[in-house]
């Protein structure tokens, strides 16, 4: 089964104030991995010196654009240090997708990074945000990346609430990208009116349809993430990691015995 984790930016204001002390908090919580958003200016070494009085695997960790241009084999040897598995990109300006073509071109520099990663032992994941499901000649921005990209260079992190978010379908766009997705964001809506974020399970989104697709599959981590909230944030996470737990659990059981033979 996948491992759990916390994206830290759900609790950015704590990671802010307390970078460190946030990371202990995430361990105590119960959680297993967190997958950063920022590193607040602290040293690898340190970071995996926290992460292991924790008890806590590093997940990964969601760069821009110019510093993956700029900066990939510092982030690369940050990502060693800290025993990272990955690293993710979450966001492609819109000057960069306004066309077919220009798809393409992104297309090949996630190649290029994607390449440098898995030559030093790391995933490279694209995070979806919801702006891929518009459509460019008849197919989505989604589709021209996926055939553009190497799927041995540059997989994907899905996230529920953006899918759902951007009009697709979360279910059957994750069968489509199945062996794709190596990461899944669990993010949920109160309702599709509003679109206001809630802890995993307490809002409207097929998150056990999605669960009981990954459990067939080689996701490597779920992740929650939350933007919106009606409670402390560090709440929001402990809600959300008990629901994500029970939901992970009964899926994998629907799994295995979907996989028994009929004793009729």
């Amino acid at each position: 089964m996948a491992k759990i984790g916390l994206q830290l930016y759900t609790v950015k204001e704590d990671a802010a104030a307390d970078f460190l002390g946030t990371v202990r908090d995430v361990g105590v919580m119960g959680y297993e991995g967190i997958e950063f958003a920022g590193f607040f200016g602290t040293p690898a070494a340190a970071l995996r010196s926290a992460l292991d009085d924790a008890g806590l695997a590093a997940a990964g960790a969601v760069h821009p654009l110019h510093e993956l241009d700029t900066s990939l084999p510092a982030l690369i040897d940050y990502s060693r240090v800290i025993r990272s598995p990955a690293i993710l990109f979450p966001w492609i300006d819109a000057s960069l997708r306004a066309d077919a073509g220009a798809w393409k071109r992104i297309a090949d520099r996630f190649n290029a990074i994607g390449a440098a990663c898995r030559e030093n032992g790391l995933l490279f994941l694209y995070h979806i945000h919801g702006y891929e499901f518009a459509t460019y000649d008849g197919e989505t921005g989604l589709d021209l990346l996926m055939r553009y990209t190497d799927p041995s260079a540059v997989g994907l992190e899905l996230d529920t609430y953006w899918v759902a978010h951007g009009g697709a379908d979360v279910v059957q766009t994750y069968r489509q990208y199945a062996d794709r997705v190596r990461y899944l964001h669990f993010k949920d809506a109160l309702d599709r009116v509003s679109w206001h974020d809630t802890e995993v399970g307490a809002g409207c989104l097929d998150l056990r349809g999605v669960a009981r697709e990954a459990a067939r599959h080689e996701v490597l981590w779920y992740l929650v993430e939350q933007e919106r909230f009606t409670m402390p944030p560090m709440e929001s996470a402990a809600i959300s990691l008990a629901n994500l737990c029970r939901l992970a659990a009964a899926t994998s059981s629907d799994t295995l015995m979907s996989q028994l033979p009929s004793l009729s």
